[in-house]
């Protein structure tokens, strides 16, 4: 539509400027154009297809993108723009972009947001986004949320191999069976280089079929997660079938592991 638009503003554009030319070609005299009654009109209506595109993309978000590849950005940063349409104020957001198979980076986003949505594009949130396959700057927000769920743990385990979790762990929370793990056992092993707590976890899993086994693993976990690996908590785990002893913690991600892992 913005192309459309635009592309017809300078043709108007082009035929207004050169009328008086032909005129003065043909009947020696450029004033039979310039002094008709169309020619200011045509003249206003052609400046100003080539400038409402740019006001509609800034204002009502045309020309943002509509189809494209699914991924996820991190706010970083929210501010108004002091433009408000019914009552709805334009944002400006800064994002940090996460998509399948890339790596991160910054881009922004302006966008109108009502009032009472406000709460959820706070520094911090993470929201869908739709990436332009031709130009991976131009973004927008994916309303319809087409990345489900699956797409979205694995982009995120993606993303945890990148900053050093073992593939076959990613490749285990992605395709592996659930269960469920009694903390039997909790042995503090020190603090890892990436500033989480290495423990060392005794576990009684109980698999769907019924069947027990127990299992000691060292993990690194967030020192915001301690409280749920506490002796006698019950915990989901992904096991690997083939080798019930490899297991990764399901644990619901804290707002500290999603700017860690989708953040600078």
């Amino acid at each position: 539509m913005q192309k459309i638009l635009t592309s017809f503003g300078m043709f108007l554009v082009l035929g207004v400027s050169f009328s008086p030319l032909l005129a003065n070609w043909f009947w020696d005299d450029p004033f039979i154009v310039i002094g008709s009654s169309w020619f200011v009109p045509a003249l206003f209506a052609s400046i100003a297809l080539l400038i409402l595109p740019l006001i509609l993309s800034n204002v009502f978000g045309l020309g943002t993108v509509k189809v494209g590849q699914p991924a996820v950005g991190l706010i970083t940063s929210i501010r108004q723009t002091g433009t408000v349409i019914n009552n709805k104020p334009e944002v400006k957001l800064e994002l940090m972009v996460t998509r399948q198979d890339h790596d991160k980076y910054p881009a922004e986003l302006r966008m109108i947001v009502p009032v009472a949505n406000l709460p959820q594009f706070q520094p911090g949130s993470v929201i869908p986004l739709l990436v332009s396959e031709k130009n991976p700057s131009k973004i927008g927000f994916d309303a319809k949320g087409h990345m489900n769920q699956n797409d979205l743990q694995s982009l995120f385990n993606e993303q945890l191999v990148k900053q050093g979790l073992h593939p076959e762990l990613a490749n285990i929370a992605e395709s592996g069976e659930k269960g469920l793990a009694k903390v039997l056992d909790v042995v503090p092993l020190g603090t890892a280089v990436s500033g989480k707590v290495q423990l060392q976890l005794t576990l009684a899993v109980t698999k769907p079929n019924g069947e027990t086994f127990k299992v000691t693993v060292q993990k690194e976990l967030l020192a915001a997660n301690l409280a749920r690996v506490q002796q006698g908590q019950i915990i989901n785990v992904i096991y690997s079938p083939q080798d019930p002893a490899k297991l990764a913690i399901a644990l619901p991600a804290t707002e500290q592991e999603i700017r860690q892992t989708f953040g600078t």
